[in-house]
C-alpha cells in the first residue's frame, strides 16, 4: 500500500515515505488511496470558505501520484529525463472548479516538493516538470515565484476558491498573483484596514 501509505503520512504528519525502486501502484493500493483521498476532501471543507467545489476523483488522484514519484525522484537520480516525464505526466487544464480543489489536496505540497529539489540545477527535468505544473496549477502554487500560464478565472469564477487563492496570495504576500484585477479587488477587500498588519508594503507596491 505504497501510495495509501504515503498520503496518509502527507495529510496527517507533513511526512513522505516513498519506496526505494519505482514499482506500479496495485490495483487495490489506488482504491485505498481513492477512499483516503475522499476522506481527506471531506475533512478539509471545513477550512473552506463558503460553499467549496465537489471532489473529483479523477484530478485528486493524478496529483497524489505526481507528488508520490515527484517526492521519488528527488531521491531517485539515476532515472533519465524520458523517465521522469512518464513518470510524472501531465493532466488536463483545470476547467471545473472541482479539480482545482480537489487536486490541490495534494499539489499544495508542490511549494515544499520544489524546496526539496532546491540543490538540483533549474535545468533538471525534475525541477522544470514541478515548475510546469506549479504554472498550470495556480490555486496551488502561491508564494512560489512562478507565474500562472493560464488564465485564473476557473478560480476567480468560484467564490469559495477566489477567496482561499487570496488568502494564500495574502499569507506568502505574492504580489505578481495580484496582477488579474478580480484577484486584486479581492485582495484589497480582504486586508481591509488591517493591509499594514497582514501585508507591511503592500499600498506602497500597489500605489494607484
Amino acid at each position: 500500500m505504497i501510495l495509501s501509505s504515503f498520503i496518509t503520512t502527507l495529510v496527517q504528519d507533513g511526512q513522505v515515505t516513498i519506496a526505494a525502486v519505482v514499482n506500479p501502484f496495485s490495483s487495490d493500493d489506488l482504491a485505498d488511496a481513492n477512499n483516503l483521498l475522499l476522506e481527506y476532501y471531506r475533512n478539509d471543507l471545513t477550512d473552506m470558505p463558503g460553499q467549496a467545489p465537489g471532489f473529483d476523483a479523477d484530478a485528486a488522484m493524478w496529483a497524489a501520484q505526481f507528488v508520490y514519484r515527484a517526492a521519488q525522484l528527488i531521491m531517485l537520480r539515476h532515472i533519465d529525463e524520458n523517465g521522469v516525464y512518464q513518470l510524472l505526466p501531465l493532466y488536463d487544464i483545470a476547467t471545473q472548479p472541482d479539480a482545482v480543489y480537489s487536486a490541490d489536496l495534494c499539489l499544495r505540497y508542490l511549494p515544499d516538493l520544489l524546496s526539496l529539489a532546491k540543490g538540483l540545477a533549474p535545468a533538471d527535468p525534475l525541477v522544470k516538470r514541478i515548475t510546469q505544473i506549479a504554472a498550470q496549477w495556480p490555486f496551488s502554487s502561491t508564494g512560489m515565484n512562478i507565474l500562472p500560464d493560464i488564465p485564473v478565472n476557473v478560480i476567480t469564477s468560484h467564490p469559495s476558491l477566489l477567496q482561499a487563492y487570496t488568502d494564500r496570495i495574502i499569507a506568502s504576500k505574492d504580489a505578481a498573483r495580484c496582477s488579474e484585477p478580480m484577484v486584486m479587488t479581492t485582495v484589497k477587500a480582504s486586508l481591509g484596514n488591517y493591509a499594514d498588519l497582514l501585508w507591511p508594503g503592500f499600498h506602497d507596491s500597489f500605489r494607484d
